[in-house]
């Protein structure tokens, strides 16, 4: 029987190949929503701008903007006959001047959300199936709290929804025959509707990617063959690879302070070491930075981070031009043969930040290094964000 690590590790492979085949259909989704929505509120402002029977269904002229003194008054509507140059439209017209003004087709912005939301919704079932032991594993408690969440992942915002946030809550009309009919849909606002779902389905399947990538990781870095249980002599480990989990947000978040004041942009390998400096003092009183490796192949070398008592060795580096997958790779490689002669190194953590995203398969060479774990050295690289 599969362990709970080796289930996250398969699952997260299925959730990182069906997000790389959904991405580009969701941008070009989301661009189609994008203008479907220009162009409804573009014939909104041709609208009666009253939600009151026929007053619904009057627009001006040719779908254009009614001139000073055109104006529809939903006060008196059509008391004294229907002002000239509005007319009733059909959701069919009002539809197809919206699809002609977007190049757009509102059934193929359907179908294909419709399609993504499917397999990803298949996806999500087969996840929380599959991990649902997690609940009753040992610690791992933040694990559960994301398993719970992604139970109740919410698909975005339906159409009613959107409709009951955007109709008017009172209405006030002198026109009888508009107030006898009472409150109807306007059709560019539905579509208007339609498309909002679409589009929030498809950031609902964005969202969901980066929650499930999320909750699988941290099963495979705190779970399985590693130990990283909840043992008081894992607590440490745990805490550094809280710290490299989240360091993309915190380094992102830095960058927003009020009314513009000095923060620490992350630039360098250095502005990488510092914050993950700071961060670490979060949980250690001892850190020993720049601590000096014993000699291998004819030279030493200094590490980053030692956490002293706990025999811990933290790591950093940032990605740039020249220093990408292959460089990394061989880098870290010659480091961990390095730290395995250091007598208080047991557990070698490496953060890698990756901001630009120049590492095309971050977890395959996570997984790879792990391999090199063995002869009382555990080796765990998280590749970031």
């Amino acid at each position: 029987m599969a362990s709970l690590k080796e289930i996250a590790v398969s699952l997260l492979a299925k959730v990182q190949k069906l997000q790389e085949t959904l991405t580009p259909d969701l941008t070009g989704l989301q661009q189609k929503c994008a203008a479907v929505t220009k162009a409804a509120e573009t014939v909104a402002q041709s609208w009666s701008g009253s939600s009151m029977g026929y007053h619904s269904e009057l627009y001006y002229r040719n779908f254009e903007h009614p001139p000073l003194g055109a104006e529809f008054s939903p006060e008196w509507g059509g008391i004294h006959g229907i002002p000239a140059g509005w007319q009733k439209r059909s959701s069919d017209e009002v539809k197809a001047h919206i699809e002609k003004a977007a190049t757009v087709s509102m059934t193929d912005i359907e179908k294909g959300a419709e399609t993504a939301l499917s397999e990803t919704k298949a996806l999500h079932s087969e996840i929380v199936t599959e991990i649902s032991g997690l609940h009753t594993y040992p610690g791992l408690e933040q694990e559960k709290k994301l398993l719970s969440e992604l139970e109740k992942f919410k698909w975005g915002i339906t159409v009613n929804e959107y409709m009951d946030a955007n109709m008017p809550k009172t209405y006030m009309s002198r026109d009888s025959e508009a107030v006898y009919q009472g409150v109807k849909l306007s059709a560019h606002l539905y579509y208007a509707g339609v498309v909002f779902e679409k589009n929030s389905e498809c950031t609902a399947i964005q969202s969901f990617f980066i929650a499930a990538t999320r909750l699988l990781r941290q099963i495979e870095l705190n779970a399985g063959p590693m130990g990283l249980s909840d043992g008081a002599e894992q607590q440490p480990v745990k805490a550094v690879l809280a710290i490299c989990d989240r360091f993309h947000v915190v380094a992102r978040q830095l960058l927003h302070r009020r009314e513009n004041r000095a923060t620490l942009e992350i630039t360098d390998e250095y502005d990488v070491q510092d914050l993950l400096h700071a961060l670490l003092r979060l949980y250690f009183d001892d850190i020993r930075p720049e601590e000096w490796t014993p000699s291998y192949g004819g030279g030493s070398s200094r590490m980053d981070f030692l956490l002293k008592g706990h025999d811990i060795v933290v790591e950093a580096k940032m990605t740039r031009k020249g220093l990408t997958a292959k460089e990394v790779s061989e880098q870290l490689i010659i480091d961990a043969a390095k730290y395995r002669q250091h007598a208080e190194c047991k557990t070698l953590i490496c953060l890698v930040y990756d901001p630009g995203a120049l590492i095309k398969n971050p977890r395959g060479i996570e997984r790879d290094l792990a391999k090199l774990s063995g002869n009382g050295l555990e080796i765990v690289c998280i590749i970031t964000p």
